[in-house]
């Protein structure tokens, strides 16, 4: 990283390892919670009363089929919010601008808590257009991140948990560092 600094390389802003780790902390509260029903169906089905009656009731081989799938997607749950919170750690995260382009090193996570550091290096003729974009639910905005397209319909994601500033400094900086570099 000191050698990127020495060439020119300044910081955008800086990783948020505390919101990282707070959304990693309500998916594995999210996770438990998926859990506890998972253990709620399963006793249910093994001790307590769902036992089909009528003809019409589901069997009881379905009831152990929802048990384990609930307690499948808990565990995928909780371990991803396990590894966010791990990732939250890591050293390497960074989004820094200079003369020849962009360097952003974020985490990204995997199946099960696993992360591994990904690096974009990003010149400056490469970016075409830097995209603010909302996702919603129901017109009900629940998370914003920074879209880089670059040129061969590649698209870079930045995710707002990941830096301290908002999606919207990021894209007022990086336009202004493009009208800066010529762009």
């Amino acid at each position: 990283m000191d050698a990127l600094n020495a060439s020119g390389m300044q910081p955008v802003t800086v990783f948020a390892p505390v919101r990282t780790a707070i959304l990693g902390m309500i998916r594995l509260i999210f996770g438990l919670l998926v859990g506890v029903a998972a253990v709620a169906v399963l006793w249910a089905v093994s001790v307590g009363e769902m036992k089909p009656t009528k003809p019409g009731d589901m069997p009881v081989w379905w009831m152990y089929l929802v048990g384990l799938a609930l307690a499948f997607a808990a565990f995928s749950i909780a371990t991803g919010g396990i590894g966010r919170m791990v990732s939250a750690f890591a050293r390497s995260c960074c989004f820094l601008a200079g003369p020849a382009g962009l360097l952003i090193r974020v985490p990204k996570n995997g199946w099960f808590g696993r992360f591994r550091i990904i690096e974009h290096a990003i010149g400056w003729d490469e970016i075409e257009q830097i995209i603010y974009f909302v996702h919603r639910i129901n017109l009900i905005p629940v998370s914003r991140e920074l879209r880089l397209k670059l040129s061969g319909e590649r698209m870079v994601v930045i995710e707002r948990h990941f830096f301290s500033a908002s999606v919207k400094e990021l894209q007022g900086r990086l336009l202004s560092m493009l009208e800066v570099a010529g762009r």
